[in-house]
């Protein structure tokens, strides 16, 4: 075999597999196609939108070692994070923010409770955090653990959940306008 033909076997048994990884991804590696924003759903605390454009575009860094691209493959708790795993392999305090330090980072996006009888209530944690801090209301008042939050109108009219701060003195009162909350 010539020299030729050997350097083009070589190249493309190199080329070859990059290529189809990078159409596998959805594209050819270029940042123009790749998806930015991920939505990574907790069996806590909700949506964390995780954007490939803060985080640059050297997929080597993450895929697939850290990252495996196929769906449910890379659930983590954040003890697991804290130990250097899944996002705390960067987020440690050293190379970036650390997991431990501010949880409104990734986890404040708006919460809807769904509601089927008096309409769905969307939390904006946005507006909340602007006023307070997370330990306001974090773990004492909310855990942060989906489903366990659980109240009714009279709970909060009596100061539970909600009630605790929207009580018409400290906030405007869950017993006042039904539509500052639920969509009706």
């Amino acid at each position: 075999m010539s020299r030729y033909r050997l350097l083009i076997v070589v190249l493309l048994l190199i080329a070859v597999p990059s290529v189809l990884h990078a159409v596998g991804m959805g594209g050819m590696g270029g940042v123009a196609q790749m998806v930015d924003k991920i939505e990574i759903q907790t069996k806590t605390v909700g949506t964390v939108v995780f954007s490939h454009t803060l985080h640059g575009t050297n997929c080597s860094h993450c895929h697939p070692q850290v990252f495996k691209k196929k769906a449910n493959s890379n659930h983590v708790t954040m003890q697991l994070m804290e130990r250097g795993r899944s996002c705390g392999r960067c987020h440690n305090g050293r190379i970036a923010f650390s997991v431990t330090e501010n949880c409104t980072k990734c986890h404040a996006g708006d919460i809807v409770f769904k509601n089927a009888d008096a309409g769905d209530v969307t939390f904006p944690h946005s507006v909340h955090i602007d006023m307070y801090g997370c330990d306001t209301c974090h773990p004492d008042l909310f855990k942060a653990q989906r489903g366990a939050n659980k109240a009714t109108m009279e709970d909060m009219e009596g100061g539970m959940s909600c009630g605790a701060c929207h009580d018409g003195s400290t906030a405007f009162s869950v017993a006042e306008d039904c539509e500052s909350c639920h969509q009706m």
